[in-house]
């Protein structure tokens, strides 16, 4: 192996390391900030226990998680529902409702935000399902 090689495999662990500890740092700031009642971290635990999304399910069952889980790994809200005011936080299907536009590019449609937005949370945090069948049950008799 040449140096430029070893250099890029020294490179791409320095990266997996620093996420694995920015995901540690960010599970402990979580679990501190609700040990001392901290009034934010009780707030990112509010929403439902377990979230489905159905929307958009012809060829798959809908994904159901632990929106209480997810709310704690990002330590807020905002994290997923972004661009909403402070303590309003809609459902994706409220901005991105309309199919893909291509004039718009930076409004994906509603089954593109869902996978941007959860897929690319996953593969940053080198945790969680990424493939397709990882989230969704293939509905019966569905190619």
């Amino acid at each position: 192996m040449n140096m430029e090689g070893i250099l890029r495999d020294i490179a791409c662990g320095i990266l997996v390391l620093l996420a694995l500890l920015a995901f540690a740092f960010i599970v402990y700031q979580g679990g501190a900030a609700a040990q001392e009642g901290d009034a934010s971290a009780e707030a990112a635990l509010t929403g439902p226990e377990i979230a489905v999304i159905g929307s958009l399910s012809n060829l798959y069952e809908p994904v159901t998680f632990s929106h209480r889980y997810h709310t704690t790994m990002a330590g807020e809200c905002a994290g997923c529902h972004h661009h909403s005011d402070p303590g309003v936080y809609m459902k994706c299907g409220d901005c991105h409702g309309a199919p893909f536009d291509p004039q718009n590019m930076n409004m994906p449609g509603l089954k593109g935000a869902y996978h941007l937005q959860c897929m690319n949370c996953h593969k940053e945090m080198a945790a969680g399902p990424v493939g397709c069948t990882e989230c969704h049950a293939k509905k019966p008799g569905k190619e």
